[in-house]
């Protein structure tokens, strides 16, 4: 067998067992404590159970305004509003904003019907009775929408998610106190050797201290592991024999340690060769050349060689990339400094640096970043972010642009949302679903060619005459339509659709326009039809559209 470099080495493995040992753990599952998920895998989809928020709030301290009221405000020309009441956070009431007033919020205060912008406190001047502003706020700004995190039946977590600590803070936002997860992951580690000696034992010429094994039980450790420590083996091929078809009938993987190289008393190598079978013979790395993958009765053995150095080079190069692609608990050692491209628009405060967490898929275009749960108040979509991007204070970065990014976690598998969801249960896909609607969709399109992930999208967001460079999966027509009363001042659009309607609020998900129309703060919501429920009155029927969904492997 040739040198393989650890990336083709990794690819190998997965080719022979595939998910097979996650696949094994996840068989027995029971219902677990949020506390104790750790190291274990999601063994059923969880769904959400509730919309956060639930109703509009203000993301900051501040007036709720209706940003027509404030047309033509400026430095010169300050328009005053007076002040009618003040919407403090833990008040249930709803207060109603009428012509020519502004209520004050507390950051996470339910907003005002009637309201759609809060202006910061240290942009207004209060005189009095009277609040005077000096500029038109964008409709949405200082908003926490309904459902712009979470909307009931959307994925909190695929089958077979790590329980990392983020998605127990996404699980008990939801009010999950115990979710069905695997048990954990059982490893066996033995090191092997005449020279070897345990920790705390006397010490004699020629020996060395153990502790090869000690590292890898901590990282392990340290994952959530069930580590079975079958301690130190001599170089004895009855002896290593017996140990190693031990390990492989109390764990689900074996690592050891020694005995890799060609020596006389190297057995690993032999003994997979001759009763199991070897995947891997050697890695193009330094140090750590003699490793060796192989299969003995069915459960994967990783052989790391003796010295020091290679096991903790190989464990973090080699080790743990294997096992996250074979779907098991995984971590960066050090997150990765790197540069990808921007997949969309990200607004900022003018005044603060913001961290803004990442989903990351590759394509052929480089690493392509995904913003995640860009408001502070978002924590349902936080599990699903492996990096995250500092960017300084200003307006906006542009989809397209270039941004360094520290990644913390390994990508996963990945499914792109650029518009709503109801009609397919992505749960099926055992895939992070990351949403991130978009008006146009073929700039985010091309960016992904070859990225191996797959896109739901609608026909309407591909403009007319727009080839897909993947392939189609799955297909839906559905109608669009806009619905309320007849009278429709303030309409809520969810933003692909935002070309077939001109005006009103702009929203990112089909589920926060129709609960804004439910709790009173529009009139009118463009959605699609199946959105509705049988209470709601159709004004206005806006076309059809085809939802698609799109593998681009």
């Amino acid at each position: 067998m040739r040198l393989l470099e650890p990336g083709e080495a990794i690819e190998a493995v997965y080719a022979v067992f595939g998910r097979s040992v996650a696949e094994r753990v996840l068989r027995e599952s029971s219902m677990v404590e949020l506390g104790d998920l750790h190291g274990r895998l999601i063994a059923e989809p969880v769904k959400a159970r509730i919309p956060l928020p639930p109703t509009v709030r203000s993301t900051l301290d501040g007036f709720a305004v209706s940003a027509s009221s404030l047309a033509g405000a400026s430095n010169s020309n300050p328009v005053a509003l007076r002040i009618s009441g003040y919407s403090r956070i833990g008040d249930s009431r709803v207060l109603d904003l009428g012509y020519g007033e502004c209520i004050q919020v507390d950051t996470g205060a339910i907003i005002p019907r009637g309201a759609d912008a809060v202006i910061p406190l240290e942009d207004v001047v209060v005189d009095g009775g009277y609040a005077l502003f000096t500029y038109t706020p964008q409709p949405g700004s200082g908003l926490a929408l309904p459902a712009s995190d979470v909307a009931p039946g959307d994925l909190i977590a695929p089958r077979g998610a790590r329980g990392y600590p983020d998605l127990v803070a996404a699980l008990a936002s939801q009010g999950f106190r115990f979710v069905k997860a695997s048990r954990r992951v059982r490893v066996a580690v033995f090191s092997s050797g005449d020279e070897l000696l345990e920790p705390g034992s006397q010490y004699r010429v020629g020996g060395v201290y153990e502790s090869n094994r000690y590292y890898l039980k901590n990282v392990l450790g340290v994952l959530g592991y069930d580590v079975v420590d079958l301690g130190i083996v001599p170089d004895d091929f009855n002896l290593v024999r017996e140990t190693l078809y031990k390990a492989s009938e109390l764990a689900d993987i074996v690592i050891t340690s020694g005995g890799t190289s060609v020596g006389l008393k190297d057995y690993i190598y032999r003994i997979l060769d001759s009763e199991g079978s070897v995947v891997v013979r050697g890695l193009r790395v330094k140090p750590g050349k003699p490793t060796i993958v192989g299969l003995l009765k069915g459960t994967p053995v990783v052989g790391i060689p003796g010295n020091p150095r290679a096991t903790v080079n190989i464990t973090w190069n080699f080790l743990i990339p294997l096992l996250d692609r074979l779907g098991l608990p995984a971590l960066l050692k050090d997150p990765i400094v790197g540069e990808a491209v921007l997949a969309t628009p990200v607004t900022l405060d003018r005044r603060r640096r913001l961290s803004l967490p990442l989903a990351t898929v590759r394509s052929k275009k480089g690493l392509i970043a995904f913003p995640v749960a860009v408001e502070s108040y978002m924590i349902s979509s936080l599990p699903k972010a492996d990096s995250k991007a500092e960017l300084e204070g200003g307006l906006e970065v542009d989809a397209g642009s270039f941004i360094r990014v520290l990644s913390y976690r390994f990508p996963e598998q990945t499914l792109i949302a650029l518009t709503d969801t109801r009609l397919l249960d992505l749960g099926v896909f055992e895939s992070r679903v990351v949403t991130s609607i978009v008006e146009d969709a073929v700039p985010v399109i091309e960016m992904l060619e070859g990225s191996k992930v797959k896109i739901l999208l609608s026909s309407i967001q591909l403009g007319g005459g727009v080839g897909l460079p993947g392939k189609v999966l799955w297909s839906s027509k559905r109608k669009i339509v806009k619905i309320g009363t007849t009278s429709c001042r303030r309409v809520a659009v969810f933003k692909p659709y935002t070309k077939l309607h001109t005006g009103g609020l702009v929203v990112d998900r089909a589920e926060t326009a129709l609960t804004l129309l439910n709790q009173g703060y529009t009139q009118c919501s463009v959605i699609p039809e199946d959105y509705a429920r049988d209470s709601h009155t159709v004004v206005e029927e806006l076309g059809l559209e085809d939802v698609l969904l799109v593998d681009m492997a």
